[in-house]
């Protein structure tokens, strides 16, 4: 028994929300338009109500309503679902509405950003070789430091191989109840100068002093993975694999965890990483990432009492020249990353100066 809410948010909280509250009732299904004004208040229901109730039931104390409405909105009191982050609030009242003018407040309430138009990527992994191999790298228990934002660098070896493989498949490890803690993770290609440091790991931004500049800088060499909150993992291409082991494969490698530790806790430990999938047959070709944007230094600054600030970075002909093969590249899968000042982020595509379909976007980042 009892009514739920659903709406979409311009910011995740309930002003300016375009809502609908529903319930079933003596077998009947009820469902408004509504739009949020401020907190704690009762949604008024829209003159025009551009919802359309499909199905309803309740059974076992679970209320279903299947209703249906138009991406674009239709007048000023609804908010269009468009590509990229949809902001969704929920809430729910185990209590049935006396009328439609007055559910009671909700007892349970919530908000999630979520990708409603174009998903989260491959989150149902193809089948992978019969011979495939499962490791995974983890932070050996690390105390999180009692402040806002952390960055903890572990290094890793890759198993030892003959030959070289192919790595098909990342997923996140994330420790259960650190679902909000474990803000990104990134994984660093680097060197055997880092054999010696195996059974450390550290804060990557005050490294201890036996560390050497060598070890630091793998931050800075390639990335063969990363993943921030709310993604999925990546299942690479069926005929595409990232090299491991051998000549030229990853053997060595950096993991650096953000940790968002919002209350300044000093009292968490985790132990959140990566599960590595590879294949000793290798794939018919090999994959990479390429990093494009801008480095966090104390030159990205947002001047006061400015609205919104575009922060531009090309890779020109001559990059793209140096740093890519003749025949170019085909790019099948991609992550936009920003922290909490970021609300839109895009990479654009040009080919002989003429501007393509954009690579990836998002102008309502969260």
């Amino acid at each position: 028994t009892g009514w739920v809410g659903l709406g979409f948010s311009p910011t995740g909280f309930m002003p300016e929300s375009d809502v609908v509250i529903g319930w079933v009732k003596d077998g009947r299904g009820y469902l408004k338009d509504r739009y949020t004004i401020v907190y704690r208040t009762v949604p008024p229901i829209d003159a025009l109500q551009n919802v359309q109730l499909l199905s309803s039931s309740e059974a076992d104390g679970v209320t279903t309503l299947e209703f249906k409405r138009k991406l674009v909105a239709c007048e000023p009191n609804d908010r269009s679902i468009e590509e990229g982050t949809t902001r969704v609030i929920f809430s729910y009242n185990d209590n049935d509405p006396v009328s439609e003018d007055s559910p009671a407040q909700h007892q349970v309430a919530g908000r999630v950003s979520v990708n409603l138009l174009s998903g989260t990527g491959n989150l149902e992994p193809g089948p992978l070789e019969a011979d495939h191999t499962k490791f995974n790298l983890l932070n050996p228990n690390v105390s999180v430091p009692a402040r806002p934002t952390t960055y903890w660098c572990s290094p890793f070896k890759f198993p030892v191989l003959q030959n070289e493989a192919h790595i098909i498949r990342f997923d996140p490890v994330v420790q259960e109840g650190h679902e909000e803690l474990v803000h990104h993770i990134l994984m660093y290609q680097c060197s055997n100068v880092i054999e010696p440091f195996l059974d450390v790991s550290w804060d990557c931004d005050n490294p201890p002093d036996n560390i050497p500049g060598a070890v630091r800088r793998c931050r800075q060499s390639a990335v063969i993975t990363s993943w921030a909150i709310g993604g999925a993992g990546l299942t690479l291409p069926s005929n595409v694999g990232l090299p491991m082991s051998g000549a030229t494969g990853a053997q060595y490698v950096l993991m650096e965890t953000h940790y968002n530790n919002e209350q300044s806790s000093s009292t968490l430990v985790d132990s959140s990483g990566m599960d590595v999938y590879y294949t000793t047959t290798k794939r018919q070709y090999d994959g990479a990432i390429i990093e494009v944007g801008h480095f966090v230094t104390n030159h990205l600054l947002i001047p006061p009492g400015v609205g919104d600030v575009d922060f531009r970075n090309t890779c020109p002909e001559r990059c793209t020249q140096a740093g890519l093969p003749p025949g170019g590249v085909n790019v099948f899968a991609s992550m936009l990353h920003s922290h909490t000042a970021g609300t839109a982020v895009w990479v654009e595509h040009y080919r002989n100066k003429t501007k393509l379909p954009n690579i990836d976007q998002n102008f309502h980042y969260d």
